[in-house]
C-alpha cells in the first residue's frame, strides 16, 4: 500500500517517521494523489517540526483517516484555513525560503476530490495534527 512505500522511502532517507496502520475497510483512492498528499504532510512536518513524525491510518465513521502528527511549534490559532490557500505561508521569518506555499493547498484539493477534508489542529502536549479524511465509497 501507499503508506508502506512511504515508510520505506523515509527509512532510506534516514528520517524518523513512524507509521501505524489499523486494519482499515477498503476505500477507493487515486494512488499517486494519495501518495502526494501524505508525502506533502510528512515533508511539512519534517521541515517545520523535525523528527519524529507519526503517521496513523485508521477508520472513521464512513471514512478512512490518515493523521500526520508532529511536536513542532504548530500553527497559530486562526491560521489553519488561511494556510490551505495556494501560495500562502506563515511569515518568512518562520518558514524560511523553502517552499512555495502550495503543499497544503494540494492536500486540500486531493481530500476534496476524494469526498473528504483536511483538518489542521493543535496537538495536545504541543505540535500539530494534520488529519486527512477520505470518504469510503
Amino acid at each position: 500500500m501507499v503508506l508502506d512505500e512511504l515508510a520505506e522511502h523515509y527509512g532510506r532517507l534516514g528520517k524518523k517517521v513512524l507509521f501505524e496502520k489499523a486494519d482499515t475497510l477498503p476505500f477507493r483512492f487515486a494512488r499517486l494523489a494519495l501518495r502526494r498528499a501524505v508525502a506533502n504532510l510528512v515533508d511539512n512536518a519534517l521541515r517545520y517540526a523535525g523528527t519524529p513524525v507519526e503517521v496513523e491510518l485508521k477508520n472513521g465513521a464512513g471514512e478512512t483517516v490518515i493523521e500526520v502528527r508532529d511536536r513542532g511549534p504548530g500553527i497559530p490559532p486562526g491560521e489553519a484555513e488561511r494556510l490551505k490557500r495556494p501560495f500562502t505561508r506563515l511569515d518568512d521569518a518562520r518558514s524560511g525560503p523553502a517552499g512555495a506555499g502550495l503543499g497544503l493547498a494540494i492536500v486540500e484539493r486531493i481530500a476534496r476530490a476524494h469526498g473528504g477534508r483536511l483538518e489542521l489542529a493543535p496537538r495536545e502536549g504541543g505540535g500539530l495534527i494534520a488529519r486527512l479524511s477520505l470518504a469510503r465509497l
